[in-house]
């Protein structure tokens, strides 16, 4: 069954309600915001739109953090076992970070490496993750960046 979404973005998109992301815990700050989906339009990419379906004005600009810091690594172990999910099934989860456009310079987007979405498509659920121990940065500059040089 399809879906249509009134995007702030991209305007009106069809979804497919069976690609529709549950977040059971939220996000920190969008208690309500529980259900998403991931666009990917060519126009932005290798960004995704993490479009929320219970509030059609709030979206969030996702990535690969491996595309920009390779050296990327959280455990993601606790995470699983506390999501109910099954080790075996991590082919089917994919971490991607929160960018942080809003300066019109491109050079000053930032992504927030202290906080990874944890998205497992088999189950069509995901959860922020809060990685406080590896001294990442919460604005970490993808463009020219490396630890030390974290925007404002």
């Amino acid at each position: 069954m399809t879906v249509e979404l009134n995007t702030r973005q991209f305007g009106p998109v069809i979804i497919d309600e069976g690609k529709i992301i549950t977040l059971p815990k939220g996000m920190p700050g969008f208690s309500d915001a529980r259900r998403f989906i991931i666009l990917d339009h060519e126009d932005i990419h290798p960004f995704y739109s993490f479009q929320c379906v219970d509030d059609e004005k709030l979206a969030f600009i996702i990535m690969d953090p491996f595309l920009f810091k390779a050296d990327y690594a959280v455990d993601v172990d606790s995470t699983v076992l506390e999501m109910n999910w099954n080790m075996e099934e991590t082919d089917d989860m994919f971490l991607y970070v929160i960018i942080n456009a809003t300066d019109p310079d491109p050079r000053k987007m930032t992504a927030n490496l202290m906080g990874p979405l944890l998205i497992n498509i088999k189950r069509n659920e995901g959860v922020q993750m809060m990685v406080g121990d590896r001294g990442y940065a919460n604005k970490y500059l993808i463009f020219n960046g490396n630890d030390k040089e974290k925007a404002g």
